[in-house]
């Protein structure tokens, strides 16, 4: 019994460890890598391809924090220190925050030039899509 809430734990882990980065459907943004999504949130890069991104959507908590583990190699607190040493700079703003899956899907709905992430695959008919899938 032991041994089988170990695999369970193993399993839903793995289940949560894929991101997706999501665009807008009619977005033209080419294809990623992961060095462009970690430009792009950490206000490095503006232009993919010839697709310029006027927003990047972040999220909260625990997901936020694997994100930037995972894309940028940063524990969070120097990810709150690099934004806040940039904005009191006057030079950059940070990612939007966003709660919610709906909420981040209705953003990337309303905008084609936005960019988000989220740690499911979107629902079909949602108006969003899939730019680069991150495995863990």
């Amino acid at each position: 019994m032991k041994y089988f809430g170990l695999l369970i734990l193993l399993i839903s882990q793995s289940v949560y460890a894929d991101f997706f980065i999501v665009v807008n459907q009619e977005s033209k943004v080419p294809s990623l890598k992961i060095e462009d999504i970690s430009d792009l949130y950490l206000g490095r890069k503006k232009v993919l391809g010839t697709v310029y991104i006027d927003q990047v959507l972040d999220r909260t908590g625990k997901e936020r924090e694997r994100f930037f583990a995972k894309v940028a190699q940063m524990r969070i607190s120097q990810v709150n220190a690099y934004w806040a040493r940039l904005k009191f700079s006057g030079s950059m703003r940070a990612p939007e925050r966003i709660s919610s899956t709906q909420v981040l899907i209705n953003k990337l709905r309303q905008n084609p030039q936005a960019i988000g992430y989220m740690v499911e695959s979107p629902p079909e008919n949602s108006g969003v899509k899939v730019a680069l899938k991150i495995d863990d």
